[in-house]
């Protein structure tokens, strides 16, 4: 059998250590470090112990004594050494100290932060000054001179979208107050958490033509105000890329709502990938003319009702989360999802749960699962995104969605 070439880490032989080695301290060196076990030292018992016999004090005697005696090229050998033991020492050590069951399992909700409501968020935005309140205000001035333009561009059959920096709410309401005041037009707030596109269209409906009748889908509520023989109709919608309306059914109504002939959008943006929202028929629909309407204004109104953890809104976190975590999922996952939620929904206030056997056989019906460990393992995946919970009733184990109906009908209503 062939001999294996010799590794470049291989210890160094007995014969190379016994020619570097010539005096007792290095020798006691070499015992005192880790890697005295795989070096044969006992073929150094004879010099040791002849160096003993001679004088025993010679064992005794100072390192600044031994270190006289050694060369330049040992006492590199032996500086080495000692860093690498050091070395090896300090890593063991440190993967000891964080060895399995050391870890925290402290997490962001464990801190104890103030939570603060509407009015104290208010103030301290108040209280905020950007020094360059001259500049803002001769920029909204500005902006204001295009007003006549812009009216021009509405009855010409164009839509406006309004994008820059800072917010554009004040510049929508003194367009609407200034310019449209024997018009009939809607202000509309797309950053409220809890606004749908039906709240839109009976915003017109209701509000602008005054019918007070209900309507079945939003295609029959779009088609009578297409046919409506009605003046014309101006819609100002801030942040037409809200959170609750960026969802492809949202963007769809509304470019079919902005192509009826008397109904005529003003639309700002704030996010950076607003324009995404739309493909190439959307785009079309809408027929925009883009505007930079730059203002530097602070965002009070629009953040007044962010969720944050340090704000009172648990309703919206989980509408937020549920459209997250549903836009990430298979179309089997969704459509068990969308099952529970439907069945919770149709229950009533009075929904306690669902066992889990109950709910399978549902799924099943729906073709959703072929067995009862693939709808596990999916429940397992919405509970660890806190989708849904589990709960003991009569003594049965029962599935629900810890949202309100509200934000649970809000939530089918833009996502199915």
């Amino acid at each position: 059998m062939a001999e294996m070439a010799e590794s470049p880490l291989k210890s160094p032989s007995p014969e190379k250590l016994k020619r570097d080695i010539s005096t007792p301290y290095l020798l006691r060196k070499l015992k005192q470090t880790k890697y005295a076990h795989t070096m044969p030292l006992q073929q150094f018992d004879s010099d040791e112990s002849s160096g003993d016999s001679s004088d025993s004090a010679s064992d005794n005697s100072s390192d600044e004594s031994d270190d006289a005696e050694l060369s330049v090229g040992q006492r590199r050998k032996v500086e080495e050494l000692d860093e690498h033991v050091s070395n090896k020492e300090n890593i063991e050590s440190y993967f000891h100290t964080r060895r399995a069951g050391k870890t925290s399992n402290k997490t962001l909700h464990d801190l104890a932060l103030e939570e603060l409501d509407h009015n104290k968020i208010t103030k301290l935005l108040s209280k905020m000054k950007t020094g360059y309140d001259k500049e803002q205000a001769a920029l909204f001035a500005e902006h204001t001179q295009s007003f006549t333009q812009w009216l021009i561009y509405l009855t010409e059959g164009y839509n406006l979208v309004c994008y820059g920096v800072g917010s554009k709410r004040k510049l929508l309401i003194h367009f609407a107050k200034k310019m449209l005041k024997y018009d009939h037009h809607v202000v509309i707030n797309g950053y409220f958490p809890n606004l749908t596109v039906r709240d839109i269209l009976n915003s017109i409906s209701n509000d602008m033509l005054g019918c007070s009748s209900t309507f079945r889908s939003t295609n029959d509520q779009l088609n009578y105000i297409r046919n409506s023989r009605h003046n014309q109709l101006y819609l100002l919608i801030n942040n037409i890329d809200g959170s609750n309306l960026r969802n492809d059914k949202s963007q769809q109504v509304l470019a079919e709502l902005s192509a009826i002939e008397h109904v005529h959008v003003i639309a700002t943006i704030d996010h950076i990938n607003a324009p995404l929202l739309w493909d190439e028929q959307k785009a079309k629909l809408f027929n925009w003319l883009w505007f930079d309407c730059t203002t530097f204004d602070k965002y009070s109104d629009e953040t007044s009702i962010e969720t944050s953890l340090m704000v009172k809104q648990t309703g919206a976190i989980a509408l937020s989360s549920m459209t997250h975590v549903l836009r990430s999922l298979t179309p089997n996952a969704r459509g068990i999802f969308k099952l529970l939620a439907t069945f919770q929904q149709e229950s009533g206030p009075d929904f306690q749960g669902i066992t889990f056997q109950d709910f399978y056989i549902k799924c099943r019906e729906k073709f959703l699962v072929n067995s009862d460990a693939t709808l596990r393992t999916q429940l397992t995946e919405f509970k660890d995104h806190r989708l849904i919970k589990t709960r003991h009733v009569d003594g049965s184990e029962v599935l629900y969605i810890p949202v309100e109906p509200k934000i649970l009908q809000q939530f089918l209503e833009s996502e199915f």
